[in-house]
């Protein structure tokens, strides 16, 4: 009774192939035997965990790389409201790419832009020091400190480009010559009688000699 019992649970968890006369089944298929059922079910249980477990690790590679993407758009939008906060600072000369400008701000809370860094103010600047930036060539400002790894990254991209450049410029140098091996002989195509000349020879010889005469 308990084999029964546990075989009509297997069977619940278990979908068969119902046996009908048109369809190709093993009547070892439908059987309701305990043994083979259980090993059934264990399979489908491992089926559905590995699908389960594939499915879990494609949605963690999802969820790191949204993740990764939120920090990344956090960042932009910093980098933005940074850029915003130092174009709209009061500024009395032109900003030129490639320099570095400081940022002040007077008591008022009134930003402004100066060329002297606090250390060239003797380390005693008229207002409050906010940072220091240089104002790239794409007009936005990156931090002072943030200067050198910036360089780093446009040298890597330069020297991606440059060797893009060379590949280019210089492809790799085939003796065609050497590699090929077509085995041509010139002599062919030397005094090669026309196709019009070898049909008229082959005309003249099938129709035998002519008047009579027999050379």
């Amino acid at each position: 009774m308990a084999d029964d019992a546990k075989a009509a649970e297997l069977m619940k968890q278990v979908a068969l192939v119902p046996r009908s006369e048109n369809t190709l089944v093993t009547s070892h298929a439908t059987k309701a035997d305990p043994g083979y059922l259980v090993e059934l079910a264990k399979e489908v249980a491992v089926a559905n965990s590995t699908i389960k477990a594939g499915a879990c690790g494609k949605l963690e590679i999802i969820a790191q790389q949204i993740r990764f993407l939120q920090e990344q758009a956090r960042q932009v939008l910093l980098d933005a409201s940074t850029d915003e906060l130092i174009n709209k600072a009061s500024c009395n000369f032109v900003k030129k790419p490639g320099k570095v400008y400081h940022l002040y701000k007077r008591e008022d809370g009134q930003p402004y832009l100066g060329m002297l860094s606090p250390e060239e103010w003797g380390g005693k600047p008229p207002h409050d020091f906010v940072g220091s930036y240089k104002l790239e060539y794409d007009m936005t400002f990156t931090p002072l400190e943030k200067v050198t790894k910036r360089q780093q990254e446009i040298s890597r991209v330069e020297d991606l480009f440059s060797e893009r450049h060379v590949v280019a410029d210089h492809p790799p140098n085939i003796d065609i010559q050497r590699h090929t091996n077509y085995n041509i002989d010139p002599c062919r195509y030397i005094n090669r009688p026309s196709i019009e000349g070898v049909k008229s020879e082959a005309a003249t010889t099938s129709a035998g000699p002519s008047n009579g005469h027999v050379s």
